[in-house]
């Protein structure tokens, strides 16, 4: 008796599921509509962009090919100048010497580091503060005494290295902060005020980003 009682609630709880999913493909269709209709392609970005990249938010295109993944000649295309003496760039793993680094991260893809739109810390495209550790662990492990006790966080939070520079330290960092305290295993970063010249991004298309200009 029990057992056909529970079938009205089995179905009724069915039917609740099914209307639940068609309601929110319909919210998702009306949310993607008006998305369009409004031209606001903001409302498809996964999460924050970086400082440096806000203001080509608004035109996707200016670095994904429709949703493929960014290459490493698109990123190119803005930094090549920046990028002409960086110290792990594809000459230092050409050597044989330093060949067996790319096995434990692939450091000749910029994405391997960089992550748009997945906020870590605010400085340059999103990077995990402690991914010089991949390779340079043995550093702060015992391997240079000057570093002992510094966290895994702290090589470019602190402003002491920058991994594409050609040079090893800050230089300019150093010499501004000279009157201050020792660095201490744990590294604040100083707040800083970005002053941007255009007041807002670009005019957006979604036509053109999302249907290659056919509407």
């Amino acid at each position: 008796m029990a057992s056909r009682r529970s079938r009205p609630n089995k179905l009724r709880s069915l039917i609740s599921l099914k209307t639940a999913i068609v309601l929110t493909c319909i919210a998702l269709v009306g949310w993607f509509s008006a998305a369009f209709a409004l031209d606001n392609k903001q409302v498809f970005l996964p999460g924050e962009t970086s400082v440096g990249h806000y203001l080509v938010e608004a035109s996707c295109s200016s670095c994904h090919e429709g949703f493929k993944p960014v290459t490493n000649d698109t990123c190119m295309r803005c930094h090549e100048a920046e990028l002409a003496e960086d110290a792990h760039g594809p000459q230092k793993f050409g050597d044989p010497r330093w060949a067996g680094e790319l096995s434990k991260i692939e450091a000749l893809t910029c994405t391997t580091c960089h992550n748009e739109h997945v906020h870590m810390f605010d400085r340059g495209v999103h990077l995990q503060p402690d991914l010089c550790m991949v390779c340079h662990e043995g550093i702060i492990a015992g391997d240079l005494k000057s570093h002992d006790g510094f966290t895994p966080d702290g090589c470019w939070t602190a402003g002491c290295h920058n991994y594409h520079d050609h040079r090893t330290i800050s230089t300019g960092f150093l010499r501004k902060n000279l009157d201050q305290p020792p660095m201490l295993p744990v590294q604040v970063v100083p707040s800083r005020v970005v002053t941007t010249e255009l007041e807002r991004a670009p005019a957006a298309d979604l036509g053109e980003e999302f249907l290659g200009g056919k509407t």
